[in-house]
């Protein structure tokens, strides 16, 4: 008993330390387990908002072809070299949801990386670099056409370093002028609503059955959107905490604002892309 509670002591020594030095420490949970049953509360982050870049990337293949959404596995180990040297840490969606809701400490630099479409290569050549570095990624599926296969999918959650998010599971096309997921001109609200309910429901559904987990990320297709932001309350009531655009600029992540993490904006990684300018 003795032994425990000087564990106990310690360990709020350590915190307080933490907290009056200002130190940031990077947190998955509101609770940290310190032995037998005793759990101490996750430190405070003491910022009112926090700045993020996210970065997207698609394909990471040695396919020498010029496309804009491929880059080498080369190139993608570059990138996380760079953010690891320059002192950026990647984190999660979750830890993006427990910093706006709980106040749940954040890296004094955070990074979101994200994938787009699900390429089989983002198993191969993406997740074990990721490994490597131990560094966290969200992976939006295109849920009729899914490339990675569900064992590779039950792997990579598993893991622990990559979120499976949603990219649609049937709006990613463009037909005249609408582009994937967003409203149709003329649509009601009520219609779209509908149609965009009984997509991301699919998709859901079937992240849930592969993981275990429902998915709180999603991937406007294109990065094309309701600019009204109509569509916000929709992401909400389906369980999504996090959705992703485009639009090349950082975001600023707010505490107590949920609203905060709708719409991220992106950097798309293309080969011409260079971080240390960018970032």
């Amino acid at each position: 008993m003795k032994k425990r509670l000087k564990l106990l002591g310690i360990t709020f020594l350590i915190f307080g330390i933490c907290l009056v030095c200002g130190l940031v420490i990077p947190s998955d949970s509101a609770v940290y387990p310190v032995g037998g049953n005793i759990m101490v509360p996750a430190a405070t982050d003491t910022r009112t908002s926090v700045e993020l870049p996210v970065l997207m990337y698609h394909s990471i293949s040695e396919d020498s072809a010029k496309n804009e959404y491929n880059i080498t596995p080369q190139a993608f180990e570059s990138d996380l070299k760079w953010l690891k040297d320059n002192g950026y840490t990647t984190v999660s969606a979750k830890q993006l949801a427990d910093y706006v809701e709980n106040g749940t400490m954040l890296p004094e630099k955070p990074v979101l990386l994200t994938f787009d479409d699900g390429y089989e290569n983002n198993y191969t050549n993406a997740f074990p670099l990721l490994k490597k570095y131990n560094m966290k990624a969200v992976i939006s599926l295109i849920g009729k056409d899914m490339r990675l296969n569900e064992n590779q999918l039950k792997e990579m959650h598993d893991s622990g370093l990559v979120e499976i998010g949603s990219h649609t599971y049937d709006l990613h096309s463009i037909s005249g002028d609408v582009k994937g997921a967003d409203k149709k001109p003329g649509e009601t609200q009520e219609e779209y609503r509908k149609r965009l309910t009984d997509d991301l429901q699919k998709s859901i559904d079937e992240i849930t059955r592969i993981t275990g987990e429902a998915p709180i990320v999603f991937a406007w297709p294109y990065g094309a959107y309701p600019l009204d932001r109509s569509a916000d309350q929709i992401l909400k009531d389906l369980g999504f905490k996090v959705s992703l655009t485009s639009y090349q600029i950082k975001n600023n992540i707010e505490k107590d604002n949920p609203d905060s993490t709708l719409g991220l904006r992106r950097f798309l990684r293309t080969p011409d892309f260079d971080i240390s300018r960018i970032i």
